[in-house]
C-alpha cells in the first residue's frame, strides 16, 4: 500500500479531527460553555475527505459552522494559523447568543 493509501490517510484525518476536538473543547471552556461539535456532518466515516472540512459548533439553538480547506485541515501549523481565530470567534459569538 502506497503511503497514500486509505489507511494512513485515514489515521492522519482521526489525529486531525481529534486535534480540532482539543482546540475547541479548550476554546469553549475558556468562555465558561459546552458546545455541541461535529466534523463533517453528514459524510460517511469511511468517505475520503479531499476537498473541504465543515466544523459545526452548537450552544442552544445557535449553531456555527467553519469551512476549512483540507490541506489547512490536516496541517497543525496552517490550523492554528489560519483556522483558530475563526472557531474562537465562531465560540463567542455562540456564547453571546445564550
Amino acid at each position: 500500500m502506497s503511503p497514500d493509501g486509505p489507511e494512513v490517510n485515514g489515521r492522519a484525518y482521526l489525529a486531525a479531527r481529534e486535534r480540532v476536538e482539543d482546540h475547541i473543547i479548550l476554546l469553549a471552556h475558556s468562555r465558561g460553555i459546552v458546545v455541541g461539535l461535529q466534523v463533517d456532518p453528514g459524510r460517511a466515516p469511511a468517505e475520503v475527505v479531499t476537498d473541504t472540512h465543515q466544523i459545526q459548533l452548537t450552544y442552544g439553538r445557535a449553531t456555527r459552522v467553519v469551512a476549512v480547506d483540507h490541506e489547512t485541515f490536516m496541517d497543525p501549523e496552517f490550523f492554528r494559523t489560519l483556522v483558530l481565530h475563526q472557531l474562537q470567534a465562531a465560540i463567542e459569538e455562540l456564547a453571546a447568543s445564550a
